[in-house]
């Protein structure tokens, strides 16, 4: 077999991550597997290494081309990227080769790579092998194989290719490069291609770790590229939970000594001990207990994942161990294969120290009601899969002895599905005498709903495309700093600041309710952003007529304006002269309607309203300084009830404070709890000003961060 393997780097990526990339791969990979490194705007600084072929982009007509369309913006911008792939892959075929295959070059290859790899990877039977995320339904582009010894696999990779050299994928929604490649498979496979998932059951977002490459490679993350991602990245919001309890219990213990119960992929350990880490510990200590291979009586267990491989977790566990001992950091860990009615009893010299365990095995009463017995020692002790009621279908194990066992106990409900039941799983906390129970508050879950009719809404999407003539695109990484600025009550203390800052370069998102504010302070934003579907006569959730949030708006005002919002809107700022620049927003309707008009413009994922959507916008505008001012989601406590549409409660964040708020508010912290995680994965700098609910979910959802001084750009 011919096989050939190909990566991508750009300015600064050689000494970033590609020397360890292209070093690891000539020490572990087979001789006879070539490593081809295709470079682009290195301004002739281009790196060598004996035994790895360096070919430049630049010199290729098509990316010559496509870097022509793109413009002098996209230097190693996203636009660029997502094009470098199929130039680079379609531009290292040869005659000879059997298959051809990309890896990002943000990986490090961790031990000797053998038939076992070689022959998933490169897996005669298929066309393509690659990561597919059921989770998103989208697979991950830091691997992808095709078979070129087939009609079917070559000609994947010359409709790959041809889409960006004919610059048909940037009319599509998404143009990146997996999204793009999905979008073929679909294709090609009612013709007959066949593929390979090698994430077969991953869940999130992280599909390289949950497949074999995990056991024999790392995949850096962020812009240093010294982490990985996030294991709870699209993954049920439980395990988010999970590791508030273990922060709960290393406060209360100073350890973390984590057994758990049915280890599966490792994903929940890494997620832990990342967690551990973060809490500023630095030791870890876990043991797994699994079937893996052997399996066991699924339906008695109540089990639907597929099983795990032992040697494919172990072996991703060690990369972890070894990633983390270069930080200084311990990471010990012990894995036990077999049924834990036989394996726990028979290790508790093992698990005598233990001060966190967490019950996710075997889920038949027997089974449970011995794991626990095992564990009962233990300080903290979390059950999954709690079913609160009994009901047909429902794991019988983790109720039953949940409800059982002695001592301090709380259920927490993660709002998480359980395989088509009714009711969703809950989290069963038992904590042990002498320990403190954590101070652990319901969690008030509001689901945001559309607050128009779909149809109207997209006619709303439909009418604003057909009539804005300016969109926003993607754009290169800068230095420059955006602060952020909501309608908050301590937003009035910190207007000259925001004011002397603007003056001094710094860039102001605002939204609708800020808008009057800063205007009345002699503030012209940057940007305003737009998003709301509701008539400009109508009254706002804020009691305020929204063409009055607008009566000092004029020619001097940007609008990044939502073509989700009412027309009427639209209407109203461009008869003020104000300068309208089009996006369009995912919303529920949207996210399954898919409407023709954002086949133009830009499409922004992000929050439920302006305040939470602002962040992904800025980043998409190549922001990396994010500061926040007014964003407090809170009233002042002489509000009155017949002023606000919505109903107020209070609500408390981390131990004491206390905050008047409405249920579109809370959804708004919702949002920022999940953008808190997004920033830290991203290496976002990032500040909030104020003493409102903002920073309070700053400091509770975040520890020990701390961003890069400067960035790679």
């Amino acid at each position: 077999m011919h096989a050939k393997i190909v990566t991508t780097i750009g300015p600064g990526g050689w000494e970033t991550y590609g020397r360890r990339f292209a070093e690891s791969f000539l020490k572990f990979w087979p001789s006879h597997i070539k490593l081809e490194i295709w470079h682009h705007d290195l301004e002739g600084k281009v790196p060598s290494l004996e035994g790895v072929t360096f070919r430049s982009l630049d010199e290729t007509k098509s990316f010559q081309k496509l870097k022509a369309r793109l413009g002098a913006d996209a230097k190693n911008g996203p636009a660029l990227e997502y094009c470098f792939k199929a130039v680079a892959l379609a531009s290292s075929v040869t005659p000879e080769l059997d298959w051809i295959g990309f890896i990002d070059a943000d990986t490090e290859t961790m031990r000797a790579v053998d038939d076992n790899l070689l022959s998933s990877l490169f897996d005669d039977n298929v066309h393509l092998t690659y990561l597919y995320r059921k989770g998103v339904a989208e697979s991950e582009g830091s691997w992808f194989a095709f078979n070129l010894a087939t009609p079917k696999g070559a000609s994947l990779l010359a409709d790959y290719w041809g889409l960006y050299d004919s610059f048909e994928a940037f009319h599509y929604k998404k143009a990146h490069d997996n999204a793009v490649l999905d979008r073929l498979v679909i294709l090609h496979r009612a013709h007959g291609l066949l593929v390979k998932n090698l994430s077969e059951g991953a869940l999130g977002l992280d599909a390289f770790h949950q497949s074999l490459l995990g056991a024999y490679m790392i995949h850096y993350k962020g812009p240093n590229k010294q982490t990985i991602a996030n294991p709870a990245l699209g993954a049920p919001a439980r395990y988010e939970t999970l590791c508030e309890l273990l922060t709960a219990s290393i406060k209360a213990t100073g350890k973390a000594n984590i057994v758990e119960v049915g280890t599966w992929n490792g994903s929940r350990a890494i997620q832990m001990a990342e967690c551990a880490f973060a809490a500023g510990l630095k030791q870890v200590s876990y043991v797994g207990f699994d079937t893996f291979e052997d399996g066991n009586d699924r339906t008695h267990e109540g089990h639907t994942k597929p099983h795990a491989s032992s040697w494919i977790v172990g072996n991703r566990l060690n990369n972890y161990s070894r990633m983390m001992s270069r930080k200084g950091l311990t990471f010990d860990y012990t894995l036990l294969k077999g049924n834990t009615l036989v394996t726990l009893p028979n290790a508790k010299e093992v698990v005598k120290t233990a001060t966190f365990a967490y019950v996710d095995g075997g889920h038949s009463y027997e089974t449970t009601r011995s794991d626990y017995d095992n564990l009962a020692h233990v300080p903290f002790v979390v059950f999954d899969d709690v079913i609160a009621k009994e009901e047909e279908g429902a794991p019988e194990g983790p109720r039953r002895v949940f409800g059982e066992v002695p001592g301090q106990k709380r259920m927490i409900t993660s709002g998480d599905g359980y395989a088509g039941l009714k009711q969703t799983i809950s989290l069963g906390l038992v904590v042990r005498e002498g320990y403190q129970m954590p101070e652990l508050r319901t969690r008030i879950q509001v689901k945001p709903v559309d607050s128009v009719d779909k149809g109207e809404q997209l006619q709303h999407i439909a009418d604003n495309a057909a009539n804005l003539k300016t969109w926003i695109g993607s754009y290169q990484a800068h230095e420059q700093v955006a602060l952020f600025v909501s309608a908050g009550p301590t937003l009035e203390k910190y207007l000259d600041e925001i004011k002397e800052r603007q003056a001094k370069g710094a860039v102001v998102f605002t939204v609708k309710h800020a808008f009057p504010t800063l205007k009345r302070a002699g503030i012209t934003p940057d940007w305003t952003v737009i998003l709301d579907p509701r008539p400009v006569d109508g009254k706002s959730t804020h009691g305020i007529i929204r063409s009055d949030l607008f009566a000092d708006a004029g020619p001097e005002d940007k609008v990044l304006f939502a073509t989700m919002t009412h027309p009427s809107v639209r209407k109203h700022l461009e008869s003020k002269g104000a300068q309208l620049f089009g996006w369009h927003a995912h919303t529920q309707a949207t996210l399954a309607a898919k409407p023709a008009s954002f086949d133009r413009g830009m499409v922004v994922m992000g929050g439920t309203c302006s305040a939470t959507r602002i962040p992904m916008l800025a980043f998409v505008m190549g922001f990396r300084r994010f500061e926040f001012y007014g964003y407090d989601f809170f009233y002042p406590e002489d509000v009155k009830q017949e002023d606000i549409k919505q109903s107020l409660m209070k609500i408390t964040l981390g131990a004491d404070k206390q905050f008047l708020t409405t249920g579109e508010l809370i959804a708004a912290m919702q949002d920022l709890g999940q953008w808190n995680k997004w920033l830290v994965d991203n290496r976002i700098t990032v500040k909030f000003h104020g003493e409102g609910a903002g920073g309070a979910i700053w400091d509770t959802t975040v520890n020990n961060y701390t961003p890069l001084e400067e960035y790679p750009f």
